[in-house]
């Protein structure tokens, strides 16, 4: 049994309105030829058989070289009121756990208007807005990255002026995130 695909369809319409008649073609039933298509084997599917190829996270905003190979995806900068929230997600190499350590005094945002730097907030009992903190000192970040899956690390910093569209984030052992576009 012949069974119709996407392109055979296609084609027919093609040199149907290609023969000279002046009578219009027949309407095309989409469901169909998209049942068909599904249908259809592919030879481009078998022709592509390398492994697919890891990339930043799907909403990642940029990614950047971190450390021990580790990928970092830059996930969220975002004002809420007066606080800019940061968020990166740590992707390591192979299933290898690794951990991540930070130093919250290290991280910072810089305004890049007017060129003001903002360091980590803290809050009224002097903890660093941070996490996840490591509990032995509370004055660094750890992050886990255990049998190949992302760890995540948020911050909250000062939020730079309305008339700041963007700003650039360092961060320890990661290469600078710079002209991110902050959300409002």
């Amino acid at each position: 049994m012949i069974r119709p695909t996407l392109f055979g369809a296609a084609c027919v319409l093609l040199l149907a309105g290609c023969g000279g008649r002046d009578e219009p073609a027949e309407p095309v039933d989409p469901v169909a030829e998209a049942a068909a298509a599904r249908a259809a084997p592919s030879t481009l599917a078998a022709q592509t058989t390398s492994p697919p190829v890891q990339g930043p996270v799907a909403g990642a905003i940029q990614t950047a070289a971190g450390p021990d190979g580790a990928q970092v995806d830059l996930t969220r900068v975002r004002v809420t009121g007066n606080v800019l929230t940061v968020e990166l997600s740590y992707r390591p190499v192979g299933n290898a756990t690794q951990w991540v350590y930070l130093d919250a005094d290290e991280v910072s945002v810089i305004d890049d208007t007017t060129s003001q730097r903002y360091g980590v907030l803290r809050d009224d009992a002097n903890q660093w807005m941070a996490a996840p903190l490591q509990s032995a000192s509370r004055d660094r970040l750890s992050v886990q990255l255990r049998g190949g899956r992302p760890g995540v690390v948020w911050f909250k910093f000062p939020a730079p002026p309305a008339s700041s569209p963007t700003v650039s984030i360092n961060i320890p052992n990661v290469s600078p995130f710079d002209g991110v576009v902050v959300q409002r």
